[in-house]
């Protein structure tokens, strides 16, 4: 082999050579990005576990409320069946409006009405009701 050949060959191993360690820094680089992307997808895979028990906490209260809000729910339908209607209100209403319960006299009363008119007999007046 001659000079040239041996020049040519060497340029092509020199220029094989530089090609071989620009791949290497390139799959070094890839590597290293990969590490980062291992790491940061670990990373946010241990956060997405955290709140996905967090969520399904959440969901498990929500269930729970919301059973706890149908069970209140049928015990006020149950018991408004005993609650009084609105027309049996007016009819209590109209009751007591004919009964007017305020002018009932206590048996206090009676007996101080009683005493008095006594009294008052005994004394002579009498009282002219209008």
């Amino acid at each position: 082999m001659d000079e040239r050949e041996l020049g040519a060959v060497s340029a092509l191993l020199s220029d094989f050579s530089i090609r071989m360690n620009d791949l290497e820094e390139r799959t070094r680089l890839l590597k290293d990005r990969l590490l980062m992307l291992s790491k940061t997808v670990l990373k946010n895979n241990g956060r997405f576990n955290k709140d996905l028990i967090l969520i399904k906490d959440d969901i498990t209260e929500i269930k729970n409320e919301l059973d706890r809000l149908k069970d209140t729910a049928d015990h006020l339908v149950t018991e408004s069946s005993e609650f009084a209607r609105r027309d049996e209100l007016r009819i209590f209403e109209r009751y007591i409006k004919m009964f007017e319960p305020l002018k009932f006299a206590t048996i206090d009363d009676v007996k101080k009405l009683i005493s008095k008119a006594l009294k008052e007999k005994k004394q002579g007046i009498i009282r002219v009701r209008e």
